[in-house]
């Protein structure tokens, strides 16, 4: 500004000056003559101004007729000048009077003007001058001259890097004698502050300088976008895409098309490799870099920001941009580069047409997948499918594209898979494919079709080999553990000889060790499951590979958890959750996430329970689900039924549930939870009629078999409250006969059932023994509530003291669980400050004799203090010291008035 300011004082002498403004694109030139020319605005200057636009530039005297479109013009002066603008734009179209007519009318114009500075300054702005019209250069070529002794200031702007409409008449206008050349430099960090402060105030600006200076380089037109963005409330790098994309359309088309190449290639691209792409110059390539990097817009070779290359490329039509990826992937795959780059390309391009894409999309998919980008993979083969194959190596991809998606999400009915049930019947697909494809109809439920297609696998002999043999012979065992089928042969008592004896001689397979996971709950044997699952959990996990792998992992955890290894089954979900996330396989997180849910719901922690079954249904959508969709929903149901929230519980329950889900063993979870619901809601009957179609399911899966859910137990205790304690004996009696092998959770509830059943003086001997069998599984809330009808036992036979005792310590218990309706009934017997309130009292005598809840810390000590574990166990599962463990059990011993570990619930 100081430089203008000096020109500005010389022509006000009467020695006529121009300025010619140069700045990289977007350094501020049309600013600057802005504020120039609002500035001598305000003094008795004569100011005309006009702008040049490109597409203007074929206008004649387009420039030349704004400048007089001033009401600072007399009307005469303004008449005068625009019929001699209209007298030589028609003779422009005559060539034989043309000349004499131009040169008169520019005379009059010129000494016109030349008269008016005499009298008073005169300014004329131009923005623009690579753009203005050839007349309107004409134009400025011959009043120039007429203006260099008077009081004129003529201001340009100019872009040297742009080609004007007619360069010898511009390269005149430069050569003015009295001309100047004035060159704006980019703003430096403390500009860029006081530009801030001004704008924003000192505090934002010292807030906001560092990350401003690095988004713009020092660009005006980007720090005002940017600052106008953050006015709108919206942070950087809001505003900065769109500015950048506005700085490239200031410059020359060469100038965006190597913005473009340089978009696609990535940062540090040679002059060469860009040449190549945007079929310039290395030369114009080189210039070009140049240029945006004079004008901040590049930092190292590279644009400012992530963003910056969608936003240039967002900037085509979407034609071009479609050939420029694929002219990209077509020379990146010339020099070698990796697969996954070349692939992005391909995929972005939407084109696959080339001879080389398919090799080169299949090699991405693999590279994707080993870079844990499943996502990136499916995508590179939806693209492959494209190309050109014969039908086995399309089956090939499908099949390999359809594992990817349902680990991704899986569709929400079985009709995706009729082109792969096709490519089955062809028998285009190998053995592990279709494996994988039984594996997926069965999710949704479609036994049917996958026994159908198995048994035309079976009777082919292209599968008789080896591999396929032993793989197809893997699938009745677990379809039958699935549906509650007998495998074919079977007389009851499933051993498949897939299965090995040992959890140390694992099946290599996943679906061989699916199969012999089934095979041992089939058969009952507790031990030998959860020493299987352990082996099994050492190596399984979720893997792109197979969706066998991860339902190998996902039968093993249940096997833990059906036999009531709790402590290993949350161990070993965590781990396996991890590897889901780490693989980003949303299929496998819900599983894993419900199959924590249904761990914490045995334990008792019953909100627990509750929020993760949200979190898992939250991780699919519920139709993505298939049968499996009723072990989260009978967890959630289960949890809050037990804390009181029945009308939560009935809302889930009455949401559309797939028919197919109850034929599994999914459905027997979901049959027991909704008849838990209905036990609570005075609707016994119906409860009983779910658990016995519970237990018609569960025969049918295995007469000797491990049960997923304590279905016996549970039509006991509804077939006590409708007075049939006939049925309940039965019941109760057959499941005596299964307790060796079901161990202690079955064994306590199964007591407390029978204690009901049984005479009052019974009672509290058989719920001793059912307190002390479920302390062994580590169900908080099932201890508690058995020792509430341990209480009510004692009251009954008039036992007051052992009443208060089983009450007091059900009822922290109780609290803990988050067991609301279990709480309240025990209150009052444990003479706590709630029941005192209920009766009307102050709760100041009651309070001091009631046991104080325990924190949920203090109650997961305690619990394993129970269970019998020392004091360097616990902190070792904990991951707190021997001495925290001591401090906490001192205040558990405290608060439930109990003197050592043998007395705790």
């Amino acid at each position: 500004m100081a430089a203008m300011d000096r020109l500005l004082a010389e022509s006000a002498t009467g020695h006529g000056r121009v300025a010619v403004v140069h700045a990289p694109p977007g350094g501020g030139k049309t600013q600057f003559l802005h504020s120039v020319l609002q500035r001598i605005g305000l003094s008795d200057a004569l100011v005309l101004r006009a702008t040049a636009l490109r597409h203007e530039r074929t206008a004649p005297f387009g420039v030349a007729s704004q400048l007089f479109q001033t009401h600072r013009i007399s009307r005469p002066d303004q008449d005068e000048f625009g019929s001699s603008l209209a007298a030589m734009a028609q003779a422009a179209g005559d060539r034989a009077a043309a000349a004499a007519r131009t040169a008169a009318a520019l005379h009059r114009i010129g000494g016109r003007l030349a008269d008016l500075a005499q009298h008073r300054p005169l300014v004329i702005g131009i923005d623009g001058l690579h753009d203005v019209d050839e007349p309107s250069l004409r134009f400025l070529a011959s009043i120039l001259p007429r203006l260099r002794d008077t009081r004129a200031l003529v201001v340009l702007t100019d872009d040297a890097r742009r080609r004007p409409v007619d360069p010898a008449l511009h390269a005149e206008l430069l050569q003015q004698p009295n001309a100047y050349r004035i060159d704006l430099p980019l703003l430096t960090r403390t500009g860029i502050d006081r530009v801030l402060t001004d704008r924003l105030g000192a505090a934002r600006a010292a807030e906001l300088g560092p990350s401003f200076a690095a988004l713009c380089g020092g660009n005006p037109m980007i720090l005002q976008a940017l600052i106008g963005n953050y006015h709108a409330d919206r942070r950087p790098p809001w505003g900065y895409g769109r500015a950048l994309v506005g700085c490239l359309s200031r410059g020359e088309p060469e100038l965006r098309a190597v913005a473009r190449a340089l978009a696609v290639l990535g940062a540090h691209t040679s002059p060469q490799r860009l040449a190549r792409l945007s079929g310039l110059s290395a030369e114009t390539c080189a210039g070009a870099l140049r240029t945006l990097d004079t004008a901040g817009l590049l930092d190292g070779g590279a644009f400012r920001h992530p963003s910056a290359a969608d936003d240039v490329l967002d900037d085509m039509p979407a034609d071009e941009r479609s050939a420029l990826r694929l002219r990209a992937a077509e020379q990146l795959s010339s020099e070698g580069a990796p697969a996954i780059t070349v692939a992005h390309h391909l995929v972005v391009s939407a084109n696959a047409d080339s001879p080389w894409a398919g090799d080169v999309l299949v090699d991405a998919a693999r590279h994707a997948l080993a870079a844990h980008q499943p996502r990136a993979a499916a995508d590179y083969l939806e693209l492959a499918q494209r190309t050109p194959a014969d039908e086995r190596s399309q089956a090939s991809l499908r099949a390999w594209l359809n594992r990817l998606r349902w680990q991704l999400q899986p569709p929400c009915t079985a009709h995706s898979l009729t082109r792969l049930v096709a490519d089955a019947e062809a028998g285009h697909t190998t053995p592990g494919d279709l494996m994988d494809l039984l594996w997926t109809l069965a999710w949704h439920g479609d036994q049917e079709t996958a026994e159908k297609l198995l048994a035309a696998a079976r009777s082919r002999p292209d599968r008789r080999d080896d591999t396929g043999a032993a793989a197809l012979a893997s699938v009745p065992v677990w379809l039958a553990g699935l549906f509650a089928t007998r495998p074919e042969g079977d007389a009851g008592h499933p051993a498949p000889a897939t299965g090995p004896a040992h959890a140390d001689d694992l099946p290599r397979a996943p679906w061989q060790t699916a199969a012999a996971l089934t095979g041992a709950l089939l058969r009952g044997d507790a031990a030998h499951v959860a020493d299987h699952a352990e082996g099994v959990l050492t190596t399984a996990g979720p893997a792109y590979r197979s969706l066998w792998n991860g339902e190998e992992a996902l039968l093993a955890l249940l096997g833990l958890v059906y036999v009531d290894a709790l402590e290993r089954a949350a161990g070993w979900c965590g781990h396996l959750l991890a590897e889901a996330e780490r693989l980003r396989t949303p299929l496998w997180q819900a599983a894993f996430t419900a199959v924590r849910a249904e761990v914490a719901l045995r334990e008792g922690s019953l909100p627990d329970a509750a929020a993760i079954a949200a979190e898992a249904l939250d991780l699919l959508p519920r139709g993505s689900w298939g049968t499996m969709l009723g072990l989260p929903v009978s967890t959630l149901v289960l949890a809050k039924v037990r804390m009181g929230r029945y009308d939560e519980a009935g809302a889930l329950l009455s949401e559309p549930m797939p028919e197919a889900v109850l034929r599994t063993r999914y459905g027997a979870h979901l049959l027991h939870a909704r008849g838990q619901h209905r036990l609570v809601t005075g609707n016994p009957r119906a409860a009983l009629g779910d658990f016995l179609r519970c237990g018609e399911l569960l025969r049918r899966w295995s007469a000797h078999g491990i049960v997923p859910v304590p279905w016996r137990v549970a039509a006991a205790e509804a077939s006590v409250q409708v007075g049939n304690h006939r049925q309940a004996d039965r019941l109760l009696r057959d499941e005596a006969g299964r307790l060796p092998a079901l161990g202690p959770r079955a064994r306590g509830l199964s007591l407390r059932v029978l204690a009901a059943a049984s005479p009052a003086t019974d009672r509290p001997g058989l719920l001793e023994q059912a307190v002390a069998a479920l302390k062994e599984c580590g169900d908080q809330f099932e201890v508690a509530r058995a020792l509430a009808e341990l209480s009510r036992a004692y009251q009954e036979v008039e036992d007051q003291g052992n009443a208060r005792r089983a009450a007091r310590m059900a009822w922290p218990l109780a609290r803990a669980s988050a067991a609301e309706p279990l709480s309240s009934e025990i209150a009052p017997a444990a003479g706590t400050a709630t029941a005192n309130a209920k009766r009307g009292g102050d709760g100041s005598k009651a309070d001091r004799g009631r046991p104080q809840p325990l924190t949920a810390r203090e109650t997961h000590v305690a619990a394993l203090a129970g269970r019998g574990y020392t004091n360097q166990e616990i902190a070792a599962q904990l991951l707190i010291t021997p001495s925290t463990v001591e401090q906490h059990l001192t205040r558990v011993f405290r608060k439930l008035k109990v003197k050592g570990r043998q007395q705790l619930p």
